[in-house]
């Protein structure tokens, strides 16, 4: 049974119910979605992504949660917190928590990335204590370039990096933060978690 982590206007945040992976293989393992994200998985590379999300969330409390429609209890995607775990990131990003999101392709352009991930950033400032928040990406991955920038985050080049993991054409790897006091100063814009 999946536990309900936050809610906003239009979904559930939650960890992993019966049936999830199935349809992740179907609509979220596609090439659309993964073009970023180093290609599409196995099925046993998206079952030891699931076992992560649930071994991190007994172990810190906070995961990449999955998006839920509230409206027809879609799958959409998952949004949510880690921590920067590379070796190949510098020293001063290794081990602080960043927030990050997928979302299957045939419900791109709704907003539901934007409202999961301002639930995302309240969790990580309110519940979890964050001092800052960091988000990566590649140059190539405009849309989340554009959802960092609306989320209120700055350009961090200083802490940019090269990770093997991903093809040349998504590195570097391209660092935003977002302080928790500019967040709490209210710079940037706020979706707070329903109980």
């Amino acid at each position: 049974m999946a536990e309900i982590i936050a809610r906003t206007e239009r979904l559930l945040l939650r960890t992993e119910a019966a049936g999830d992976q199935h349809i992740w293989r179907a609509h979220i393992n596609v090439p659309a979605a993964m073009a970023h994200l180093g290609g599409v998985r196995t099925d046993d590379e998206i079952a030891a992504k699931f076992q992560r999300n649930a071994d991190r969330w007994a172990r810190h409390g906070f995961c990449g949660m999955l998006l839920e429609r509230r409206s027809d209890g879609l799958l959409l995607g998952q949004c949510g917190l880690g921590r920067i775990e590379r070796d190949e990131a510098p020293a001063g990003l290794r081990g602080q928590m960043e927030i990050g999101w997928m979302l299957r392709p045939d419900c791109w352009g709704q907003g539901y990335a934007l409202e999961a991930a301002r639930c995302v950033v309240a969790l990580a400032f309110e519940r979890y204590g964050a001092a800052t928040l960091f988000g990566q990406t590649s140059q190539g991955n405009s849309a989340s370039l554009r959802l960092m920038a609306r989320l209120g985050m700055t350009r961090r080049a200083d802490l940019d990096y090269v990770d093997p993991i991903y093809p040349p054409g998504d590195n570097p790897t391209i660092i935003h933060e977002l302080s928790g006091a500019r967040w709490r100063a209210g710079e940037t814009a706020k979706e707070t978690p329903e109980p």
